[in-house]
């Protein structure tokens, strides 16, 4: 009885929450600054989550007071009312569309056949895929649209804005490979990153090397555990390769409480929380911290 009553109060509030999202949405401005044009950031957003990728953006442009140079790749389904909300809400977003990114991907894979053959079977291969092909610059920012920040990240400005050539990325609770970290190792010859989360990567272009991809995708595509995670396991093996950066602090929060760190720069709001938490918690203080802003500002 309990648990059917606070679970019926998650989604009343997730739903109002939602809402509340939806209102933000009307109210932002994004920054009148020019984006860099070296550093890029992309989400990849489907007809059930660019509405909370939209949010992530602001969240993310609220806190750096940046406007970024911002990708929003869809994976086919985001029809053309939200794709009009999207760019009515960020003025200026390259919006990659699955039909465009098709045409560009399917030539950048030719000399790769197990790419090509894997990033057809899930839609999350998109994102190892298709996202650093439509980057402008030599870095790009990978953001996932369940995550939300609560303060500024000084840690990604000072990546950007000293040029840095390292990977630095969201540390995840526990390690989630395609197939355990013992058995990659000795077979690819690279050492891998301990707890590798994708939802957050700083990387230069130049780390992705497709025939290390192949490699791995040759290796395991037949034996692999957990498929589902062999994006975040190429993003993890490219950074590891590399071998310049690593995790970011932990204020940039992976859990699976229902309450986030006091000091987060963000939280990723993993498993069934990004369908209420993300927006009980994380709508409702990124409205606060833009009415606290407003009010400050009119008050001056």
């Amino acid at each position: 009885m309990f648990s059917s009553l606070r679970a019926f109060l998650r989604r009343w509030l997730a739903r109002c929450g939602h809402a509340f999202g939806t209102m933000l949405m009307s109210f932002w401005k994004r920054p009148i600054c020019e984006a860099d044009p070296s550093v890029s950031v992309h989400l990849l957003v489907s007809s059930k989550t660019w509405h909370a990728g939209v949010l992530a953006a602001i969240s993310f442009e609220f806190f750096t007071q940046r406007r970024w140079n911002l990708f929003f790749h869809e994976d086919g389904s985001v029809d053309d009312l939200s794709l009009k909300k999207i760019e009515q809400v960020l003025p200026g977003v390259h919006f990659i569309s699955r039909a465009h990114s098709e045409e560009v991907v399917k030539q950048r894979l030719q000399d790769y056949p197990n790419c090509q053959e894997l990033r057809q079977r899930h839609n999350l291969f998109l994102k190892f895929f298709d996202l650093p092909a439509f980057a402008p610059g030599k870095r790009m920012i990978l953001l996932d649209s369940d995550i939300i920040f609560f303060k500024k990240p000084q840690e990604i400005l000072d990546w950007v804005d000293t040029q840095s050539q390292e990977c630095w990325y969201n540390e995840d609770t526990k390690e989630k490979y395609c197939i355990p970290r013992y058995e990659i190792e000795p077979a690819i010859g690279i050492k891998l990153w301990p707890r590798f989360n994708s939802g957050l990567v700083l990387m230069p272009l130049d780390a992705i090397l497709l025939p290390l991809a192949e490699q791995l995708l040759t290796t395991f595509k037949t034996t692999a555990h957990h498929p589902q995670f062999f994006e975040q396991t190429l993003y993890a093996l490219m950074c590891s390769s590399w071998s310049r950066g690593g995790a970011l602090p932990l204020t940039y929060e992976i859990s699976w409480g229902l309450l986030r760190r006091s000091n987060s720069t963000c939280r990723h709001y993993v498993g069934d929380f990004k369908h209420d938490l993300l927006y009980i918690e994380g709508i409702t203080m990124l409205a606060w911290a833009q009415f606290k802003k407003r009010f400050t500002k009119n008050n001056e």
